[in-house]
């Protein structure tokens, strides 16, 4: 595995090659009602798929910086209700989320809806900070936009990762790409550390099998996963939790990364839940 300090190199020297975009401009492609298609691939590759998409994408620059750090705090029920409904495969589901735009000091609170039509509705909130706390208006916000039982909510998993975001030249479509991901409960201190997978998202209106960037991702023979960084962060951070339906995706991506942590995720046989 290459070192991550010449990985993001690697990385940056192949998007110096982008046209850039500014935030402002990027604000036409919200796509907050939309189609998510996500695949994944080794990090070492990234660079030769980048590659492919300069001539057909921008890419996002905020004060000359071209990849951003982000953090999320996802909030759960103590029993972790919200993971096992998507791990269950149940459909219209909920993820509640504060996420920090870190060079920017931004942070917000997001609703994220994935309907049983496939499609994924985002609502969010600007806020002071990522919220340990859920604040009054916070809690408002959290009961207008969900069914859930907000006083039960609690801070669960923390998500650090850095993300390139890449919008198509008609600025229909956007591409995020997240690199650099660790996970960490948020009752414990230990971070672990996944540099070795890059997820890929096409987010479109309606799925669109001749976006450039879906079309170059086939010749590389990377497919759609349906893959959750909450599921995956709360799978790397709890030992005790029922995660059976996610077997073939944690193989799928030690064949992938051809790292055997997620082999080792998949081997844990949880059939009930214990937490």
């Amino acid at each position: 595995m290459l070192n991550i300090q010449l990985q993001n190199k690697r990385i940056l020297e192949t998007l110096a090659d982008y046209q850039s975009i500014t935030l402002k401009e990027l604000d036409s492609v919200k796509l907050m009602n939309r189609q998510d298609t996500k695949m994944v691939i080794k990090t070492e590759q990234l660079p030769n798929v980048l590659r492919m998409l300069d001539r057909d994408y921008f890419v996002l620059q905020i004060d000359g910086r071209r990849i951003s750090s982000y953090e999320s705090l996802y909030y759960d029920y103590a029993t972790l209700g919200l993971y096992m409904k998507h791990h269950n495969g149940h459909s219209n589901r909920y993820k509640i989320r504060f996420r920090k735009y870190i060079e920017s000091n931004m942070s917000f609170l997001e609703v994220k809806f994935k309907s049983n039509k496939k499609r994924t509705i985002k609502k969010r909130i600007q806020t002071d900070d990522i919220e340990y706390n859920l604040s009054p208006t916070s809690v408002e916000f959290l009961k207008e936009n969900t069914p859930l039982n907000i006083e039960q909510l609690e801070p669960s998993v923390l998500v650090f990762y850095r993300r390139i975001t890449l919008a198509n030249k008609d600025l229909t479509e956007r591409v995020t790409i997240d690199v650099n991901l660790s996970f960490q409960n948020y009752y414990l201190r230990e971070v672990v550390e996944h540099p070795d997978m890059a997820i890929i998202e096409v987010k479109q209106e309606r799925f669109n099998r001749k976006s450039p960037a879906v079309q170059a991702l086939h010749k590389n023979r990377v497919y759609p996963i349906r893959l959750s960084k909450y599921c995956l962060g709360v799978m790397t951070c709890l030992d005790s939790i029922k995660r059976n339906q996610f077997k073939k995706k944690m193989l799928q991506l030690a064949k992938i990364t051809q790292n055997d942590v997620y082999r080792d995720i998949a081997s844990i046989d949880i059939r009930h839940q214990l937490v």
